[in-house]
């Protein structure tokens, strides 16, 4: 009697593993397994594997992919390369170095990209977001510029007129802009970009006759104050062409 409900138990105890995990349904069943990569090959970004057929499914599993790591980032070990995956290497590269260098802490992406629903691009419009604006942006003065835009390209991708308009205006404006069509030359850029002079501030005591005021002034500390590539230029496979005006 004891060992029937024991047996029960385990069946019990199974259906609910299964329940809560269908994966566990999948290990007495190639049917449900083939179904189940097939499925997956729907929802998994950037990948050159067929998952039917995929020797690293298991291990895809486990190192992140939205609804089956629990961790929302892409896996960049078996990642196609796109603009996409270059794009997440510098954020992920500058992350790692904010503790030299803490400028980096506020490299972040403007969301200007991508596909979206009619009404959502609607929305998004009236909200402020505009079309031709820079992929990254670290809002740090150094040297002489006031500020980083970064483009990202990949592949045979280039520029629309929007983009080199913005690129133009920020350049004329005084802000250090650059395209670059892979993580490295963008590694390279922002590499050289911090390690710019940056401004110092100092503090001046004023008295307007009533209050006394404080104010800051900011000087260079000494150093190069230039990049070493024109501003406006385009990196692409170790060649540094310089971007037409608008």
């Amino acid at each position: 009697m004891m060992r029937g409900r024991s047996q029960r138990g385990v069946r019990a105890r199974k259906r609910k593993r299964i329940l809560k995990n269908p994966k566990a349904a999948a290990v007495s069943s190639p049917i449900t397994d083939a179904m189940e990569r097939i499925m997956w090959m729907f929802k998994v970004r950037d990948c050159r594997h067929i998952c039917l057929f995929c020797e690293y499914y298991e291990k895809c599993g486990l190192d992140g992919i939205p609804e089956r790591g629990g961790i929302e980032k892409m896996n960049m070990k078996y990642a196609k390369r796109s603009e996409d995956t270059e794009q997440i290497q510098i954020i992920n590269w500058a992350q790692w170095h904010t503790g030299k260098h803490p400028e980096l802490k506020w490299l972040h992406h403007i969301p200007n990209g991508g596909s979206r629903n009619k009404l959502e691009a609607r929305k998004l419009k009236e909200m402020g977001v505009k079309a031709g604006v820079s992929d990254l942006f670290l809002p740090y003065p150094k040297g002489c510029y006031h500020g980083m835009y970064i483009e990202m390209k990949f592949g045979n991708n280039r520029h629309t007129d929007k983009q080199k308009e913005f690129l133009a205006d920020m350049a004329e404006t005084g802000y250090f802009v650059v395209t670059c069509y892979s993580y490295e030359d963008a590694k390279k850029v922002l590499e050289e970009y911090v390690t710019l002079p940056g401004p110092e501030a100092n503090s001046i005591r004023a008295n307007n006759g009533v209050d006394e005021i404080i104010i800051h002034e900011s000087s260079w500390t000494e150093g190069k104050h230039e990049m070493s590539i024109p501003n406006n230029s385009i990196l692409k496979d170790g060649k540094i062409k310089e971007a037409r005006s608008k």
